[in-house]
């Protein structure tokens, strides 16, 4: 019942956010064409090249990252885009356990034999295949897009031969990351969720809540020393679209971060459990 539920009240939710996500992508997609050209290309890169390694980092601008390689610049896309699907993952989270005394619809869930951990769960479940739903929905459009966008002669463009199968490996490399940090930041969601009564601010909390990350991130990167290296195991980092794409896993990084999603979900059921749900 209670997963039902759930799914039900976030799925629109999800098409809208993966309709507009995909409008982004092929617009960000569009400008491939005319990056992969070699004198663009160049112009960029010389751009990019006065800048310090903290700011290209910043800017998604890795080292080795190869603009007219349809895998770097899908990671390079991801890198902007995984800002918005991040509030989109900690939004799930956070809506959920405070949505029903908000609506007043704890009094019927409580009129059923179920207990408070059973309910967790089923939103915990009903939340992660909602998103997981949302990323394949993205993966297939940047699959279908970037083979569409490689397959075709735009202008005297003479775009780099790629294969169907390395667009196709990107892509799930991406993904693979972008699901890692969603559950991360899914997780905080749920914890902020358990200590709340009301779900009306978690959408905009949720969105203050990873654009500090975000900032905090930035900030590190630009002072450098230990900042630098406590800020490389936040969760936008550790599962950087970037790191997937070149197999240059920071794999502490992503086991504290598993260690933290596994803690947020602890966190999440014991005050939950605990906690005075009045109607």
């Amino acid at each position: 019942m209670i997963f039902n539920m759930e799914f039900k009240s976030n799925f629109g939710k999800m098409i809208s956010w993966a309709i507009v996500l995909i409008i982004l992508l092929g617009l960000m997609l569009a400008f491939y064409p005319f990056l992969a050209d070699s004198q663009m290309s160049s112009l960029l890169n010389s751009v990019v090249e006065n800048f310090s390694e903290s700011t290209r980092e910043i800017l998604g601008f890795y080292n080795n990252l190869d603009i007219t390689n349809i895998s770097d610049f899908l990671s390079l896309i991801y890198h902007y885009l995984a800002f918005l699907i991040l509030i989109f993952a900690m939004q799930l989270g956070a809506n959920s356990l405070a949505k029903e005394q908000s609506s007043g619809n704890i009094e019927y869930i409580y009129s059923n034999p179920i207990s408070k951990s059973e309910i967790v769960t089923s939103k915990i479940s009903a939340n992660i295949l909602i998103y997981i739903i949302f990323l394949i929905i993205m993966a297939v459009a940047t699959c279908g897009l970037s083979i569409l966008l490689t397959s075709i002669n735009i202008g005297s463009v003479d775009l780099p031969a790629v294969s169907n199968y390395e667009i196709l490996q990107a892509v799930v490399k991406i993904f693979v990351g972008l699901l890692g940090s969603g559950l991360v930041f899914m997780s905080f969601g749920y914890f902020f969720s358990s200590m709340s009564r009301s779900s009306t601010q978690q959408d905009a909390v949720s969105a203050l809540f990873v654009f500090l990350i975000y900032l905090v991130t930035v900030i590190g990167m630009t002072i450098g020393g230990v900042f630098e290296n406590v800020v490389k195991f936040f969760p936008n980092l550790a599962f950087a679209p970037y790191s997937f794409v070149s197999a240059n896993l920071d794999f502490i990084a992503v086991a504290v971060n598993l260690g933290i999603f596994i803690l947020m979900i602890v966190l999440t059921y014991a005050i939950y459990s605990n906690k005075e749900l009045k109607y």
